[in-house]
């Protein structure tokens, strides 16, 4: 069995199904075979690919017969679900692994139109509906190409007469087809592909209810999925939907979207794959997301559901002990820092070493915390930028800059004031400097806590600085409202954030 990689030649850009490095479970499938024949393809490889949400993955290969034929049969088994059958090409068609044996036949040429179900009720409900949906999309296409092209007013009504008629076939074939063929996975496979017929909310004069319309199809988005049947992992019409739910339909806040996961989630039931693989793709969704903000997110799928506490179990048992310990850790080092939150005291020397200034206790509104190092070249580069937009327009607004550098030793101390004072730099400069470094590792109560507090001192632990220049923007309560922000973009916020404000 080959190793399980993204099919990088099929699909392009494709991620890795789980990129938090997790361990997969091992255990035992259902022993399934495959046996399928490709005219056309003597000796050649033959792949299986299975989807796990709308990505397909390789699964096993086979080596062809002289006559094209292919037996899939791994002893771990396979996972019900939908695979692909890849041929050289590439070229695929789908097949349903649903059953003990599935025996299929087709020719390299038209792998679709060929493609012959010799053993499994599963793919011949799956194939025949195939065939009705695309001679019915032929159809339609050319009913459309009528009405277009049609510019006799009776004429065009009467074509749509027949559009609505297909509609209701095709509709009517999707209702007999699951009466008839309850328990097949090709029956909800169907089920999942309709929309939830819903009835149009109106208000009081008539006119559509847009916001109920959207809290109502909201509501049922999942109502034809079982999501406790794990088999949906491996259908890409689930991956597909979960795609457009996450990304469309779920309000792009944080307090909205882990309100609605964590509801996905307890439909999941006690369903181990739909579990695990809502929580991942939420959670890793997040973790990687650019968008200020979004990693409240990450830290509530970490916290919630990969870091147990008061002894609970941990359900996230796919991930190894020590990337789930340094999960935890990340997300809680992140959680004081996320948008909303109070931020910690900080409570630095100036230049001098003999002034300790705070930011909470400054009077502007709104100030900007910057971390930055001055052997950082990045830093070197940002902070005069910083400094002019400052100038021109951060300080009519009433907006501060605290800046904290890293001077814990006599070069950067020096390289520390030389830039201040070459670039002008007049705003609030703190930094943790090299006497009080040093102090402090032998003694910090000579300035705790009446100067300071162990956090200050451990600023980069308690602000997650791992990179430099580090930028966020606190309000008047000295709450997160902004981070990692140019500094255009944080007048921007702030204007905002002020015309929010009523006027009194």
């Amino acid at each position: 069995m080959t190793a399980r990689r993204p099919i990088i030649t099929l699909l392009t850009a494709l991620a890795p199904a789980l990129l938090l490095a997790q361990k997969a479970p091992e255990e035992n499938a259902p022993k399934r075979t495959l046996d399928v024949t490709i005219t056309g393809c003597p000796k050649d490889t033959i792949y299986l690919a299975n989807y796990y949400g709308n990505k397909l993955y390789y699964a096993d290969t086979a080596i062809a017969d002289a006559k094209g034929r292919a037996l899939f049969k791994d002893e771990k088994g396979y996972k019900a679900g939908v695979y692909a059958v890849v041929a050289p090409g590439p070229k695929l068609f789908e097949v349903i692994l649903n059953e003990p044996t599935i025996v299929v036949s087709t020719e390299k040429e038209d792998l679709l139109g060929k493609l012959q179900v010799r053993t499994s009720k599963e793919n011949e409900v799956f194939l025949a509906y195939i065939r009705f949906l695309n001679e019915r999309k032929a159809e339609g296409d050319q009913l459309r190409a009528q009405q277009e092209a049609n510019k006799d007013p009776i004429a065009k009504a009467g074509i749509k007469a027949q559009m609505e008629d297909l509609d209701k076939r095709v509709k009517q074939y999707q209702r007999d087809l699951i009466a008839n063929n309850q328990g097949l996975l090709a029956a909800d496979l169907v089920r999942m592909s309709m929309p939830v017929e819903l009835p149009e909310p109106r208000k009081a004069d008539g006119s559509l209810d847009s916001a109920a319309a959207y809290y109502q199809y909201r509501a049922h988005f999942w109502d034809n999925f079982d999501l406790t049947d794990d088999r949906l992992v491996r259908v890409s019409v689930f991956g597909n939907k979960f795609e457009e739910w996450i990304t469309k339909l779920v309000p792009q806040v944080p307090d909205t979207i882990t309100r609605l996961v964590d509801e996905l989630v307890v439909r999941t039931g006690t369903s181990k794959e739909m579990f695990r693989y809502v929580v991942h793709s939420v959670t890793h969704k997040f973790e990687t997301s650019d968008i200020m903000g979004m990693d409240a997110v990450f830290v509530h799928m970490a916290l919630t559901y990969y870091c147990p506490k008061n002894g609970q179990p941990n359900r996230a048992d796919w991930m190894d002990a020590d990337k789930l310990d340094k999960l935890c850790e990340r997300a809680r080092k992140m959680s004081p820092l996320v948008l909303g939150r109070k931020a910690p005291y900080l409570s630095l020397t100036d230049t001098s070493e003999q002034v300790w200034k705070n930011y909470h206790d400054l009077a502007a509104e709104y100030v900007v915390v910057i971390f930055w190092d001055p052997h950082c070249g990045h830093c070197k580069e940002e902070l005069p930028e910083i400094h002019k937009v400052y100038t021109e327009k951060m300080k009519p607004l009433g907006i501060e800059v605290f800046a904290v550098a890293k001077a814990v030793d006599e070069t950067l101390m020096r390289d520390w004031k030389k830039f201040i004072r070459e670039k002008g730099l007049d705003w609030v400069n703190v930094g943790l400097t090299k006497t009080v470094f040093e102090n402090a590792k032998k003694d910090p109560r000579q300035y705790i806590p009446k100067f300071t507090t162990l956090e200050s001192l451990n600023y980069a632990d308690t602000w997650d600085v791992y990179s430099t220049p580090k930028v966020f923007l606190v309000d008047g309560e000295r709450r997160f409202v902004g981070k990692q922000l140019s500094a255009d973009q944080i007048v921007d916020l702030v204007t905002k954030l002020k015309e929010r404000v009523p006027k009194k």
